[in-house]
């Protein structure tokens, strides 16, 4: 952007909004080239890039298309910087997102710190605040902003970051098409899109179909999406309902020991492990300039989300030989009253229905302040949620294929029915004034009020029957400075925090663990986690078609809340504490290119996770801990699962107008085990992944397209933790043997696979 205008660049902002909703059917209007970026969930007029102080990462639908991703999390982690995934569950749509060492996951015990949002609707979870990524169409998606920081705008958990999505509309996505694949590990897949508008009326409906066998061992696997969308445009206004709805039945069977990945990496721990994920959420937004200088936009959405899980596990009770026994040394009885005799396996079911829904609205004024350009961004949003979770244990045994068996005999006392009701509502505000032609400031701020209450319907003297109140004022700070229309840099300080959640509340007491996700057993309070963010850096272009920056960002959280393992066959007996502080700081490096026919993106970022106050915590699977199962962490020691160094290399050439090649290439380091917080083991092994992707236009309506994945069969893992083999494999006999003792368990990755497939548009 040539300095000279800077000054009128809100002015352009404005007039290109309300043109857009004039001329959306006219895809040939371009008034600017200016990338705007959405500030807050609703997005609204958003702000030109270069006036945003902090390193915000973009994508749009032609870039995830062109990357031949399988779903978003995928194309985040093969393209944007400091972002990378740990494969806890083994199943491509269950991964865990981590960002800059804070992480967006689908599984509950892990401390999430990104929020994520869909066209103004946050994504989280109301009972654990986890994710559901396969609930997300990408065929749905037209943009992606990475928002980085504890960005207070973006509400509750955004502790290191926010993901904020828009979704297609047949005024800026109008067409249709269907494409189909298929390849390695007999995985198959349909997406349809369609979508048009006369106008003044739009409508864009798109859905996907995915199975697949999976690579490893009894791991199959069917998604199926839904997105539609009905637009309506006028001069001065929009108004969206859109509708998103999936029904997926995902087996991903977890880690496995390394002793076991050495003899067959296809192998599983134990089966099943099946997550069931029936999703519908129903979204409003609407947007109306009032004059020409003031916008008002909102949104309503109610959405419905039930998970059922079922979990084949080794057996976690103490024995007299005979009969299993309870914490106390009495003989545990089943639901009939009858002894349970020793058995060496468990089913853990659990269900949780979640409903949630809300109302965002906010103002934005385009009015100059003493002759100074300025954009005023107020609103306010109310979300309210409820949760209903039930679950059992069921003692069984295992299969020589160390399935478990189904029996009927159920541990009354390990059942589970927990309701919960969540309540937040907020007033935020940010304010950017352009001082000169070349600095802009922003301030920003968000008062968050709570309320969570946890009843247990099995025990009305329970210790979790509570209400907890939670309430904060995050600020946030930036400025940026223009040296010349080539080079800039950006400065900026943020808070947020993260209340509670409801699964934490109720696993909160070293005494009573529980295993997660199937039991709440007590309540003692936990504070909210508070994140304060600096950011800074630099960022140009050279000449016309080469994009850089470079940036230095530091986390600090106070009262950190982490799940702290007291047993389990993988770790998942155990209670939430706060830990103290745990801080994350780093360097973000980037260049991108554009040359005619090629295309290229290189990003490096270094992230240092470590905790910042000493403790004591339960790791019983670890070698080294005392007598009581301790470790202990000091000051410095690094979080597991993060790894230090990540680059990525992304590369698309255009052979010929009909045929284009490119690839993707991604170096992590290694990491910690989760488990091994005081960081006494060996590190898991960093690796390098290299992918390629081709297509081949046969006429403009139809293209064949194939993708490589891990050309060089690269045989890795990106998540490793502590458990017990021997639980399992204890060279007993058939399934069980030989005996193993080694406690690392691994996340491994797939090897290497390709698909083909075709896509015709009309």
């Amino acid at each position: 952007m040539n300095l000279p205008h800077k000054r009128s660049v809100l002015s352009l902002i404005i007039l290109s909004t309300i043109t857009t909703a004039s001329f959306a059917a006219e895809d040939s209007i371009e008034l600017t080239d200016i990338e705007v970026i959405g500030t807050t969930p609703l997005h609204g007029v958003g702000l030109p890039a270069d006036m945003i102080a902090t390193n915000v990462q973009t994508a749009t639908a032609e870039d995830i298309e062109r990357s031949q991703s399988l779903d978003m999390t995928d194309f985040m982690t093969r393209t944007l910087g400091s972002v990378n995934i740990n494969s806890a569950q083994n199943n491509p749509y269950q991964p865990d997102v981590q960002y800059r060492g804070f992480s967006a996951s689908p599984l509950l015990g892990l401390a999430q710190g990104l929020a994520v949002y869909m066209d103004g609707v946050r994504l989280n979870t109301p009972f654990g605040d986890n994710v559901h990524w396969d609930t997300i169409p990408q065929s749905a998606i037209a943009s992606i902003n990475l928002m980085p920081g504890s960005n207070p705008l973006f509400g509750l958990n955004t502790l290191g970051g926010a993901l904020s999505i828009q979704s297609k509309n047949g005024f800026t996505n109008p067409g249709h098409s269907i494409q189909g694949y298929w390849g390695s590990f007999n995985r198959r897949a349909v997406e349809i899109e369609s979508g048009g508008n006369d106008g003044n009326l739009g409508y864009f409906v798109t859905g996907n179909w995915f199975k697949e066998d999976g690579w490893r061992d009894d791991s199959p696997s069917e998604v199926k999406q839904l997105f539609a969308n009905g637009s309506w445009r006028s001069e001065t206004s929009t108004l969206d309902l859109s509708l998103t709805a999936s029904n997926n039945n995902l087996i991903g069977n977890g880690p496995a020991p390394v002793e076991l990945i050495d003899i067959n990496r296809r192998a599983i721990f134990t089966s099943p492990d099946v997550t069931e994920n029936r999703m519908q959420l129903l979204n409003l937004t609407g947007s109306h300039w009032i004059n020409d200088s003031l916008q008002l936009a909102g949104n309503a959405y109610y959405r419905n989300n039930k998970t059922n899980s079922f979990n084949g596990d080794g057996a976690d009770f103490d024995d007299d030989g005979t009969f299993l026994l309870d914490d106390d040394g009495n003989i545990l009885g089943d639901q009939n009253g009858n002894n349970i005799l020793i058995a060496d396996a468990i089913n853990n079911r659990g269900s949780i229905e979640e409903s949630s829904g809300g109302l965002q609205g906010q103002l934005t004024f385009l009015n100059d302040i003493a002759g100074y350009e300025n954009q005023l961004v107020t609103g306010a949003s109310y979300d309210k949620g409820s949760s209903d979770y039930q679950a059992s244990v069921e003692v069984v045994d295992l299969t020589d294929a160390r399935a478990t068996t189904l029996t009927g005999i159920f541990v009354p006392d390990e059942a589970v029915d927990v309701s919960t009701k969540n309540r937040t509502y907020s007033l935020f505000f940010t304010d950017t004034l352009s001082l000169t032609e070349r600095l802009a400031v922003t301030l920003s701020g968000r008062y968050n009020n709570t309320e969570i209450k946890v009843k247990d319907n099995l025990d009305a003297a329970s210790t979790i029957n509570a209400t907890h109140k939670f309430n904060r004022f995050n600020p946030a700070a930036g400025l940026t400075f223009a040296f010349n229309d080539m080079a800039s840099t950006y400065l900026s300080y943020s808070e947020s925090s993260r209340a509670p959640t409801p699964s934490e509340l109720g696993c909160s007491d070293p005494n009573d663990p529980c295993t997660l996700p199937n039991a709440f057993l007590s309540d003692p309070p936990l504070d909210q986690v508070v994140a304060k963010s600096w950011e800074g850096g630099l960022r140009g272009h050279w000449g016309q078609s080469i994009a850089w920056n470079a940036g230095l960002f530091t986390t600090t959280n106070q009262d950190d809340i982490l799940f702290i393992s007291t047993g389990g066959t993988t770790g998942n007996l155990g209670y939430f504490d706060n830990i103290g502080k745990t801080r994350r700081q780093g360097i973000e490096l980037g260049v991108s290119g554009d040359q005619g026919a090629f295309s290229w993106a290189v990003n490096y970022s270094y992230v240092d996770a470590e905790f910042r106050s000493p403790l004591k915590i339960s790791s019983p699977a670890h070698p080294n801990a005392d007598g009581n199962g301790d470790i202990l962490v000091k000051s410095g020691d690094r979080i597991p699962g993060i790894p230090a160094h990540n680059f990525k290399l992304v590369a698309d050439y255009a052979v010929t107008p009909k045929f284009s090649l490119g690839g993707d290439a991604l170096v992590n380091s290694n990491q910690y085990y989760r488990g091994d917080e005081s960081n006494q083991l060996g590190r898991l092994a960093g690796y390098t992944l290299v992918n390629l992707h081709a297509d081949y236009k046969l006429t403009s309506n139809i293209k064949f397209f194939a993708k490589l994945n891990n050309l060089f069969d690269k045989e890795y893992a990106n998540f490793g933790l502590l458990g017990d083999p021997s639980e399992i494999f204890d060279g007993s006999g058939p399934g069980r043997t030989p005996a193993m003792s080694d406690p690392r368990f691994q996340g491994v990755g797939a090897p290497r696979a390709g698909w083909i497939g075709i896509k015709v548009s009309m």
